[in-house]
């Protein structure tokens, strides 16, 4: 019988996090989780701890083991304000851009030895949408295009697939919406959408199915940004 595959999942005690560590549990997957509270799906091995922190990540990776087939970065803050914010700006950008870039420039020696793929977090405010709330919170995910794109060329002569998953309205509790999860006049689909489906797309983009996708943005908006 071959070995689980394993997987660090960052943000998995709530929200899109909590749900692609859940789905990948139930895959067979073995997980580490880490996050700064002590909370996760039942099977998780977690790591308490800052997903921004170098160090942390780390002790994260040494869990995982010599070799990472997934690394899910899910962990983030959400748009606050006001936007001139000075220290909201530093630290949105350094837990929803700076972690994301240490995760991969540390897990990319895992990753490699299992030929892994990478899954980003993402969102359409930034690359689509702008905030009023919260610049650094559309900055920081805009970023996260050029570094997804830049480490799927670093890590493409590895075997390493590196992917960006942008969510839309998601009921979470995240952000607050404006609207009821099922009566959302700015989504043509009419609602918001669930971590599970965002879980869904993550789990493709991790498996065989996704083995010729890198580089690449799904957007799961409901069609938010076609309108």
């Amino acid at each position: 019988m071959s070995p689980a595959r394993v997987a660090l999942v960052t943000g998995a005690a709530s929200g899109i996090g909590w749900a692609v560590a859940e789905r990948l549990l139930a895959d067979g997957w073995r997980v580490v989780s880490l996050d700064l509270t002590d909370d996760g799906p039942s099977g998780c091995q977690r790591v308490v701890g800052d997903a921004a922190d170098p160090a942390v990540l780390a002790d994260a990776l040494g869990i995982c083991g010599d070799r990472l087939d997934g690394l899910v970065c899910a962990a983030g803050i959400p748009p606050s304000g006001p936007w001139d914010d000075v220290t909201h700006w530093d630290e949105t950008v350094r837990v929803d851009l700076s972690a994301v870039y240490h995760a991969l420039r540390l897990g990319l020696p895992a990753l490699a030895a299992s030929k892994g793929s990478a899954v980003v977090i993402g969102s359409i405010v930034g690359p689509v949408e702008g905030s009023l709330r919260s610049v650094a919170y559309a900055a920081a995910k805009a970023g996260l295009g050029g570094l997804v794109r830049s480490m799927a060329l670093i890590g493409a002569a590895q075997g390493v697939r590196v992917n960006l998953v942008e969510p839309g309205a998601i009921d979470t509790p995240f952000d607050p919406p404006a609207f009821p999860p099922d009566a959302r006049p700015d989504v043509p689909l009419g609602r918001m959408g669930r971590a599970a489906e965002v879980a869904g797309a993550v789990r493709f983009l991790l498996g065989p199915d996704a083995s010729y996708i890198t580089g690449s943005a799904i957007r799961i908006d409901g069609g938010r940004t076609l309108l």
